[in-house]
Formats: structure tokens, C-alpha cells, sequence
């Protein structure tokens, strides 16, 4: 009987991982071009691993040695494309580590160790700035990129500190627990990176939509201004029913930088970003569900929801009642 291993089942839900992010965005976009990148690396990582530790392929080792600083590289620079332009100093450092693998292989494990935990922080670092970081990210999915931003962060980190205790492994038992460590735990890091990746929007949950930073003490004027121009803005062009609308857009649109919208709109109106926008999409809906007897479905993504899911779920903390019994209370 033919052994599959279990990475090797990793490799096949990360390429339908992967099919299913390419069928679904544009990949026309740099960040959204880095991320199936990041995917399918994960891929070609655990079908090597299932090479190496199941059929014990040797070769496959060297493929992911070199590989292996590449994959935490990759995942920082497609969360910080969700931001804007992208530096490429972090892809001196994969350079760096091939440099240190030929060199003195003897080392190489301590510079891929450290590469994983150093980005894992940084990526950390990246989520706990706010929804300003994934500024050209659609609004309502900025709460699942961060979550995503914070578990791809862990999950480096935690790959690196099991690389520590693999390395124990060899040194005091000849590497006994190895295979079993490098089975079982790192494949788990690696799908939920490849996959916080992909469907990050799943992770959502209600209480998602108030983790934002702590507002200042009192808004100043320059604050009241900035939301005065976006409300204007949004009853002139109706800018909510734009279910891929930005924070960078909306920056743009009365120019001012990303971080200082953020910030105004949460002091003068105590709410996130995803709540003030949604602020307009649930009035729009309200009217509609009075006013027409279109379904709630129509109505929904007419006013801007990207899924009745999302909108329902919106509609009852706005309003405290399902869109249906909302409709039923108005007749």
C-alpha cells in the first residue's frame, strides 16, 4: 500500500487553496500577486517535506533549505502591500541566508531560525498598527487581515521555536522526534499561514469590528473637519455602496493621509472605520426595506455588502433586530 503523507495532504488544500484565490481576486494587484506567491511556496515547502520525511527522498532537503527563508520574506512583504509600496531590503536577507548556507553550512540553521522569528515580529509589529497598514485593503475585510496578519506572525515564530527544539532533538537523542515534530506541528504552521492567507474573511466574528486603537482623550478641529468632508462625501456619492471601498480611497478622496482618517473618525465618532462606513450601508438598507419590497438579499449588496452574512450580522448590531422583523415593525 502506497504511504501518503501528511504533508504531502498539505500540498494538495493549499494548491485548491491557491486556485481558489487566483479565481477570486485580481491578480493584477502586487499584494494579492504576493500572497498566491506565498501560497503556492507553502506548497512546493510541504510536498519537499512529505519527499523528505515520507518517502526519504535526500535531495528534497537541499530544495528546502534553500527555500525555507524565502517563505517568512514572502508573507511580510504581502501584508505590507496591503499598505502601499514595498521595500525590497527584506529579500537581501533570503540572499544573506544562501550566502551563509554555502559558506558555512554549519550556521545555516541559526540564520533560518532567526529569519523566522525576526519576521514573525515583525509581522506582529505590522497588526498591532491598525487598520492603517492594510489601507488598500477593501474596509470590511480589515479586521480578518489583521487576525491573519497576527496568526501568519505567530505561526513564524512558533515554527522557529520548534526549529530550536528540533535542533535539541538531534544534538541529545540523534533526532528521534524529529520526523513526528516536523509531520505534525510544522505542517500545522504551515496551513495556517497559507491559509490565513486565502480566507482570511472567514475568520471574522462579530466582536472583530471594535478592536481598534484606543481613541485619544478629545478630538480637535482638524479631527471634526476630516469626518465633517467624508459624510459630505457620502451622501453626495454614495461612496458606501462601493463593497471594495478602502481606507486609502477614502484618504484620496479629501487628502489626507491614511492613519489620520483612521484616527479622526475614531475620536470624534468613537467607532472604526468598518463601523462608520457600515453607518451609511445600514441607513441605505433601512430605507430600502421601507420604501421597496426588493429582497434582502438586493438590498444587501445594494447597499454595499459584500455577502447577506456580513450584512445581517451588521444590521442586527446597528439595530438590534434581523432585517426581516426591521420590515415587519415598519408596516
Amino acid at each position: 500500500m502506497l504511504f501518503v503523507p501528511l504533508p504531502l495532504f498539505a500540498s494538495l488544500l493549499l494548491v485548491l487553496a491557491l486556485v481558489r484565490f487566483c479565481l477570486s481576486r485580481e491578480m493584477r494587484v502586487r499584494a494579492h500577486q504576493l500572497f498566491a506567491l506565498l501560497v503556492a511556496l507553502y506548497a512546493l515547502q510541504t510536498l519537499l517535506a512529505s519527499l523528505r520525511w515520507g518517502y526519504e527522498v535526500e535531495r528534497a532537503a537541499k530544495g528546502m533549505i534553500l527555500m525555507a527563508p524565502l517563505l517568512p520574506v514572502i508573507a511580510y512583504l504581502a501584508y505590507r502591500a496591503l499598505s502601499g509600496p514595498i521595500a525590497v531590503w527584506p529579500l537581501a536577507l533570503v540572499v544573506l541566508n544562501w550566502l551563509v548556507y554555502a559558506i558555512a553550512p554549519e550556521f545555516s540553521d541559526a540564520a533560518i531560525l532567526m529569519t523566522y522569528i525576526g519576521f514573525g515580529g515583525l509581522l506582529l509589529r505590522l497588526g498591532s498598527k491598525g487598520i492603517a497598514q492594510v489601507a488598500l485593503s477593501a474596509i470590511n475585510d480589515a479586521a480578518d487581515i489583521r487576525i491573519a496578519i497576527y496568526v501568519t506572525g505567530g505561526a513564524l515564530i512558533a515554527s522557529g521555536l520548534t526549529d530550536i527544539y528540533i535542533i535539541y532533538d538531534f544534538v541529545r537523542n540523534d533526532g528521534q522526534t524529529a520526523p513526528v515534530i516536523i509531520t505534525f506541528v510544522q505542517t500545522a504552521f504551515v496551513l495556517a499561514i497559507g491559509i490565513s492567507g486565502v480566507v482570511g474573511r472567514s475568520t471574522a466574528t462579530a466582536s472583530e469590528e471594535t478592536q481598534e486603537p484606543a481613541p485619544a482623550p478629545q478630538a480637535t478641529l482638524a479631527d471634526s473637519e476630516i469626518v465633517e468632508q467624508l459624510e459630505r462625501l457620502f451622501e453626495a456619492e454614495h461612496l458606501h455602496r462601493n463593497e471594495d471601498l478602502s481606507l486609502r480611497r477614502l484618504a484620496r478622496k479629501i487628502g489626507v493621509p491614511d492613519r489620520q482618517v483612521s484616527n479622526a473618525i475614531n475620536r470624534v465618532r468613537g467607532v472604526s472605520v468598518s463601523q462608520f462606513v457600515n453607518g451609511f450601508r445600514i441607513q441605505e438598507a433601512c430605507d430600502l426595506l421601507r420604501d421597496t419590497d426588493r429582497t434582502v438579499l438586493d438590498i444587501s449588496l445594494a447597499s454595499g455588502f459584500a455577502s447577506k452574512s456580513n450584512f445581517n450580522r451588521e444590521f442586527a448590531r446597528m439595530t438590534g433586530k434581523s432585517p426581516t422583523q426591521w420590515r415587519q415593525g415598519q408596516s
